[in-house]
């Protein structure tokens, strides 16, 4: 398969999940959290344990409407995941850019800088996200997952930031019916 074919699966594909771990580092600082998303179309339902002060978080969303949920604490309902990133990340976070640049793709919102690797997929990628803010991604450790080619590491920097993610295993949901494989 050609990385222009496994491009166009991959802006087709709407319902997904992944798991894995995410490392944040600001400066001298590193958090690690076990992060498992599950995307069905446009609606999310992400969980995230580990450090960071947070212990198990939920984050439940679909247009125009966000529900955080932490143990012991009040939900944070909001309109969208960006609107609150800030608040609970101490940044604006690229939640909208990041459903494309997880899946190794450009946000289609804004021109992006795009270097390939020797089998043609994504290497590095430059873009502006929502706000404004350029972000440096670098990918790696590509894997076929049901006929489509997605990373298994993924670099996100805008100092003082740098995000890895690091994916254990992705599923592609059939149909949309929520069952992964």
């Amino acid at each position: 398969m050609s990385s222009s074919e496994n491009d166009q699966l991959l802006a087709q594909l709407e319902s997904w999940s992944l798991r894995g771990r995410l490392n944040i580092r600001r400066g001298e600082s590193s958090d690690t959290i076990n992060i498992n998303w599950q995307q069905a179309e446009e609606e999310f339902d992400i969980n995230l344990s580990g450090t960071l002060g947070l212990g198990a978080v939920r984050i439940n969303g679909k247009p125009g409407r966000v529900v955080i949920e932490k143990a012991g604490e009040a939900p944070i309902i909001a309109n969208s995941l960006q609107e609150i990133s800030s608040d609970i990340l101490g940044y604006a976070f690229p939640a909208s850019s990041l459903l494309y640049w997880i899946k190794g793709l450009p946000a289609p919102d804004n021109r992006a800088d795009i270097s390939r690797n020797a089998e043609g997929f994504v290497a590095t990628l430059s873009q502006l996200d929502r706000q404004g803010a350029r972000w440096e991604l670098q990918y790696d450790r590509y894997q076929n997952v049901d006929n489509h080619i997605l990373p298994g590491r993924i670099r996100l920097e805008q100092p003082p930031y740098r995000l890895t993610f690091v994916v254990n295993s992705w599923g592609i949901m059939a149909d949309n019916d929520g069952d992964s494989d």
